[in-house]
């Protein structure tokens, strides 16, 4: 039996620096919604469907893009800045995906790359 042979290789993630109390992040875009879905994607130069999750109160819900985020919040006149942090704020850390961290040799075996598997990668 052969031994799978791989090197670990460091990577970073980029997560965000402060929670986003998203009931309340929810409640602020639902009270704020003045436009349709359709006419806040025309403005914001952003698909409908993107915008669609930003107004959802179920496990669908998206957090705002952080680069979109003011100009959603001045587009809904949305006066507070008590989410800027929380939504435009990220910091990196260590990744914590194992398989993330592995480069295969090309001598060794490797798992079956798929197009599922973009970060998978042989060494040749």
């Amino acid at each position: 039996m052969k031994t799978v042979k791989y090197l670990v290789v460091p990577q970073t993630v980029n997560v965000r620096k402060y929670e986003v109390d998203v009931i309340e992040l929810q409640q602020l875009l639902k009270e704020h919604k003045n436009f349709t879905n359709k006419e806040i994607a025309g403005k914001l130069d952003c698909p409908v469907t993107k915008v669609e999750h930003w107004f959802r109160t179920d496990s669908f819900f998206a957090i705002p893009d952080p680069e979109l985020w003011l100009n959603l919040r001045k587009l809904l006149g949305i006066r507070t800045d008590r989410f800027d942090k929380a939504i435009m704020e990220f910091e990196e850390r260590d990744g914590v995906f194992d398989k993330n961290e592995r480069i295969y040799l090309s001598d060794g075996l490797c798992p079956t790359l798929t197009t599922m598997c973009e970060h998978e990668r042989v060494l040749v």
